[in-house]
């Protein structure tokens, strides 16, 4: 493959760990044990190895599967990915805005401002502590977006349930219409993430393959530390992308993207007091 590969989305798990409880947690983070967070050694290892395969990316994602900014090398890691600047359009945070960021957190974002999108999700579950985070990060400069989970009007309508782990037994042709459904494939064009090297087209894939939930479809994720050719990695990620379904999709509700409202749910409904 001589043309250039470029995907729409990268994302470093860089932390399962999170502050708050959520019902409809995505990653299922209330359930299970956190790995260690992302170093900045492995997040090096991943970059160097992900750059070494794919030419280009439109957003380098540093994500959680909970709150990035527990991760207390969040600014080293910003640091790092901007070694590779040149390499994607631009950098994407989130948070939950309920940790305060650290001085080197804000500092980073002040010198990196052109170049990052920092996406809040507001839950309004801590108020005042959420309103004076969202303050300092909007002295920043930074490009804010904020994502409204709560009270009426939500974003997106709310969260959807993924459901529980089953093989649900779908026909072929009941899978591809869940994967060509899903806002995976239909908005983000992929959602591309690994926490080890291992990288996942869709969330539910990566988080159930690394959990034990799912059967290990060594044909549904790009390997970056296998032994295989750049060029054998370069075609895996162009086959996945072009697969009519993944084998996560016989394990999941197929509920993301949905237009029903009524599998929407409210966000960030809390499993306990926090």
């Amino acid at each position: 493959m001589n043309k250039k590969v470029s995907l729409r989305k990268f994302s470093l798990i860089i932390t399962t760990r999170c502050n708050l409880r959520c019902k409809l947690c995505c990653e299922y983070v209330p359930q299970h044990t956190p790995f260690p967070d992302m170093t900045l050694e492995e997040c090096k290892s991943i970059l160097n190895a992900f750059f070494s395969v794919i030419d280009h990316v439109e957003i380098l994602h540093l994500t959680g599967g909970g709150e990035p900014f527990l991760n207390k090398n969040l600014p080293q890691l910003v640091d790092e990915c901007m070694v590779f600047s040149d390499r994607f359009d631009r950098l994407m945070l989130f948070t939950n805005c309920t940790i305060s960021p650290s001085s080197e957190l804000l500092e980073a974002l002040k010198k990196y401002q052109d170049k990052i999108i920092l996406q809040v999700s507001s839950y309004n579950i801590m108020p005042e502590r959420e309103n004076a985070v969202f303050s300092l990060l909007e002295k920043t400069g930074a490009n804010l977006k904020v994502v409204k989970y709560h009270g009426d009007a939500q974003s997106f309508d709310g969260w959807v349930d993924f459901g529980s782990w089953e093989d649900r037994h779908r026909t072929l042709d009941e899978l591809n219409v869940i994967f060509n459904d899903c806002a995976i494939t239909n908005n983000m064009k992929g959602n591309w993430r690994t926490r080890n090297g291992k990288t996942h087209w869709c969330p539910r894939s990566q988080r159930g393959t690394e959990l034990g939930l799912l059967p290990d479809f060594k044909d549904d994720y790009v390997d970056l530390f296998d032994n295989s050719t750049r060029e054998e990695k370069r075609l895996k990620f162009k086959r996945i992308s072009e697969s009519p379904f993944l084998q996560a999709c016989g394990y999941c509700s197929g509920n993301y993207g949905t237009i029903d409202k009524g599998k929407r749910y409210r966000a960030a409904e809390q499993m306990e007091t926090i």
